[in-house]
C-alpha cells in the first residue's frame, strides 16, 4: 500500500501548498510534472496489478498483425493502438507506458482547465478511479470524453463530435457521453426532480432490459453481440449484488450539496453546469439500471460519475479564509482514502501489494 499512500499524500501536500501560498509560475510547472510523472510511472510500470490484466496481456501477446485487428473482439481503436506500439515493440509495459502517458496528459491538461484546484481534483480523481486501473479500453476513452467537454462550451460542435467518435473506437460505451451536448445549461430544479423520479419508477421494472435488448437487436452486428453478453451476465452479476448502498447515498449527499451551490458557482465557472448535470445523469442511470443491468452501472456511470472530483474542488470557491479550506482539504483527504478502499474492495488481492517493474516483482499475484 505504500506507493498508494505516497501518492495520495503528495497530492494533498501539493493541494494544500496551492490553496495556501502564492506560488511561483515555475514551481507550479515542477508540482504538475512532478504530479504527472508518479502517475504515469505508476500505471505505466505496473505487472499483474490492476482488473482484467490477463485478458488485456493475452490479446496483446496474440496480435500477430493488422489482420488480427479486424477479427479482435476489441473496438478497433484500441486495436489500432496495439498494432502501432508492437510495430515498435513486442513489450507489453512499452504499451501500459505509452497508455499511461496519453491517459493522464488528457487527464491534467483537462484537470487544469475545470478544476481551481488541480491537485484536489487529481487526488479525488485517483482514489475513485482506482478500482478500475487495468480497464485500459475505457480508460483511454474517459480521458478523451474529458477532454471534449471544453468544445461544447467553446461552442466548436464538431471537434466535440468527432472526438467522441475517437472515444467509441476505443471502448463503445462512449456513446453515452453524447448526452453531455444537451447538458450545458441551467435545468430547473422541478426537472430535476421530476427525471429522477421517473428513474426510479422505471427502474424497478424490467423495462430497461426490454429496451437495451430490443435496441441490441435493431442494430445489429457487434453492438447486438455486446448486448446479449451485457444481458447473459446481468443476472450473475446481480446474484453478486456488487451495488454499494453507501456509494449511492454518498453520490445523492453530494449531488444535494453541489445542486445547492450551483447559482453561486455556475456565474464563476462556466462550466459547472454541464458537470452538475453530467453528474445527475449517472445517478439516473444508477436507478433505472440497478435492478436489472448492473454492467450499465458499472460501465457506463464511469462518464458521469468522474464529474465528482471536478465538482468536489469547485466548492472551494466558496469557501472563505484560508482555514476553513485548509479543514476542507483534509476532511477530503480522509474522504479519499475512504473512497480508495471502496474502490478496490471488489478486489483488493488485485491491487494490494502493488506489482511492478522494479517494485515488488518477484511477488506471485493469483489472478482472477
Amino acid at each position: 500500500m505504500t506507493i498508494y499512500f505516497f501518492t495520495i499524500l503528495l497530492l494533498f501536500a501539493f493541494s494544500l501548498l496551492d490553496e495556501n501560498y502564492k506560488l511561483s509560475s515555475g514551481l507550479k510547472k515542477w508540482m504538475i510534472f512532478i504530479s504527472y510523472i508518479l502517475l504515469v510511472l505508476q500505471v505505466g510500470l505496473r505487472w499483474e496489478t490492476g482488473t482484467d490484466w490477463e485478458s488485456y496481456y493475452n490479446h496483446f501477446v496474440s496480435l500477430t498483425g493488422f489482420t488480427s485487428v479486424i477479427f479482435s473482439e476489441f473496438e478497433y481503436g484500441y486495436g489500432i493502438f496495439e498494432w502501432l506500439v508492437k510495430s515498435i515493440s513486442s513489450n507489453y509495459s512499452v504499451l501500459l507506458l505509452i497508455h499511461a502517458i496519453i491517459y493522464y496528459f488528457l487527464i491534467v491538461d483537462s484537470f487544469k482547465k475545470y478544476s481551481p484546484n488541480l491537485y484536489l481534483s487529481l487526488l479525488m480523481f485517483y482514489t475513485l478511479s482506482m478500482g478500475v486501473m487495468g480497464s485500459n479500453r475505457q480508460l483511454i476513452a474517459l480521458a478523451v470524453c474529458i477532454y471534449a467537454i471544453r468544445f461544447i462550451i467553446e461552442k466548436k460542435p464538431l471537434i466535440f463530435f468527432l472526438l467522441i467518435l475517437i472515444a467509441i473506437s476505443f471502448h463503445s460505451t462512449a456513446y453515452l457521453f453524447l448526452i453531455y451536448y444537451f447538458l450545458n445549461k441551467s435545468i430547473k430544479s422541478k426537472v430535476f426532480l421530476l427525471v429522477l423520479l421517473t428513474a426510479i419508477v422505471i427502474g424497478t421494472t424490467q423495462l430497461p432490459m426490454i429496451i437495451f435488448t430490443k435496441i441490441g437487436e435493431l442494430i445489429g452486428g457487434p453492438i447486438s453481440f455486446k448486448t446479449s453478453v451485457y444481458a447473459d451476465s446481468a443476472k450473475d452479476i446481480m446474484s453478486e449484488g456488487k451495488v454499494s448502498i453507501f456509494g449511492l447515498v454518498k453520490r445523492l449527499l453530494f449531488l444535494s450539496f453541489f445542486y445547492y451551490n450551483r447559482k453561486k458557482l455556475s456565474e464563476k465557472l462556466s462550466y459547472y453546469n454541464i458537470l452538475l448535470n453530467g453528474y445527475f445523469v449517472g445517478i439516473v442511470i444508477y436507478f433505472l439500471f440497478a435492478n436489472s443491468l448492473l454492467i450499465i452501472v458499472n460501465r457506463g456511470s464511469l462518464y458521469f460519475n468522474m464529474m465528482e472530483p471536478l465538482l468536489i474542488s469547485s466548492q472551494l470557491y466558496i469557501l472563505k479564509g484560508k482555514d476553513f479550506k485548509f479543514i476542507a482539504i483534509i476532511i477530503l483527504l480522509v474522504f479519499s482514502i475512504f473512497f480508495f478502499f471502496q474502490s478496490i474492495a471488489a478486489y483488493p488481492d488485485l491491487f494490494d501489494p502493488y506489482k511492478g517493474l522494479f517494485i515488488n516483482n518477484n511477488y506471485e499475484r493469483v489472478m482472477h
